[in-house]
């Protein structure tokens, strides 16, 4: 057999007769007590100087004789009853005064609390329910207070986390700029070099294939440069303000346009609500890191992008012709595991779905889906 014990909290045994109650009780019988002193001390005096008949009657003789007289007994209950109304009214309101003073310091806390003024508590010199409350306003603010330290700690904390994560993304990107520097333009400029130092040579014993190795030199400048642009795009500051996510793809793709002629852009930009502004800068970001990686190894003839939207979500589409890749394969590991890991981090900080599907010597789609809400 088990003991059935109570969940709810022990709370402190209150006293029948006790606080505002008490209090209560305590002036009514105050106005009693007074009032019926006072008629007795009234009747006593009217008594004495009762000028009725059997003048020379003894004081409890009088008190008879002043019984029978009707008016005069009306006179004095009237009296009585005017006694008893301003001696309750003096100590009631002497009684709500108090009290009312204490509920006035007990607003005054509230409302300092509410403005954020923490630094001052209730005093109150009562022994009820009032100074009970008092109490526990105080302690409330004391929480509150310890409260906000704790909150500003934590965001100082979290500022320096911030900063630091921030430096750290800032070397892994330098990082990664450096890489892609070193891997394609690099070796694309040293063979530019090795194939110019070769052709004065191949002009005077082979001029024909001196003439191929020209046109080779020609596609491999193109290619750094294409390169280039994009690790220029990549890198220029992107700002958003005074315009809108329509407005600066727009501006974007037809920038693209006229610097990769030989690559058919088309997009899509009219069905876009109005975003917050840091949804719209974490899609731009996206969109921008996605059409750099496809100038930059897709080597695509068309790009097609668009924007739209429904009622719940944004649908972002950019899809290329270009070579491709296997994404199980180890090439898929170079070409995604930066660029396309921040762009799918960026997507689910707003509540999104991220999507790619590739395929060697088919293209690319990537497929984003942001929650209206977000």
């Amino acid at each position: 057999m088990t003991k059935k014990t109570d969940d709810k909290p022990n709370a402190p045994k209150e006293k029948k007769l006790h606080g505002v109650i008490w209090d209560g009780l305590r002036l009514q019988l105050k106005i009693a007590g007074t009032t019926v002193l006072t008629g007795w001390v009234v009747l006593w005096v009217i008594a004495l100087f009762y000028t009725g008949p059997e003048i020379g009657s003894s004081l409890p003789r009088r008190l008879y004789l002043f019984a029978s007289d009707v008016e005069l007994v009306l006179v004095v209950i009237a009296l009585g009853t005017l006694f008893y109304l301003m001696i309750s009214f003096a100590f009631s309101f002497s009684y709500t005064s108090e009290l009312k003073r204490a509920v006035t310091h007990l607003i005054f806390q509230m409302k300092q609390v509410q403005r954020g003024s923490l630094d001052k508590r209730i005093q109150l010199n009562r022994e009820d329910e009032m100074k009970r409350l008092a109490g526990e306003l105080n302690d409330m603010t004391d929480g509150y207070e310890k409260q906000i330290r704790s909150m500003h700690r934590v965001l100082n904390e979290n500022a320096a986390l911030i900063s630091e994560k921030e430096r750290a993304a800032g070397l892994e990107e330098r990082r990664r700029l450096a890489r892609d520097l070193h891997d394609a333009v690099s070796q694309q400029l040293f063979a530019v070099s090795m194939s110019l130092g070769a052709i004065p040579r191949m002009i005077e014993n082979e001029p024909e294939k001196s003439k191929q190795l020209i046109g080779q030199v020609e596609k491999m400048i193109h290619a750094s440069q294409q390169e280039l642009r994009a690790l220029i795009m990549h890198l220029r500051p992107i700002t958003l303000e005074g315009k809108g996510l329509k407005e600066a793809l727009n501006a974007l793709f037809s920038e693209v346009q006229q610097k990769n002629q030989q690559i058919i852009f088309n997009w899509k930009t009219d069905s876009l609500p109005e975003l917050d502004p840091g949804v719209e800068d974490q899609l731009f970001r996206v969109i921008q890191e996605a059409l750099s990686n496809t100038l930059r190894h897709a080597k695509a003839e068309t790009v097609t992008f668009s924007i739209d939207h429904s009622e719940q979500k944004i649908l972002v589409t950019m899809a290329d012709d270009g070579t491709g890749f296997d994404q199980e394969g180890k090439k898929a590991e170079t070409n995604i595991s930066y660029g396309l890991t921040t762009m799918e981090e960026r997507i689910k900080e707003l509540g999104g779905h991220f999507s790619l599907l590739s395929y060697r010597d088919k293209g690319t789609t990537i497929k984003i889906r942001v929650p209206l809400g977000a």
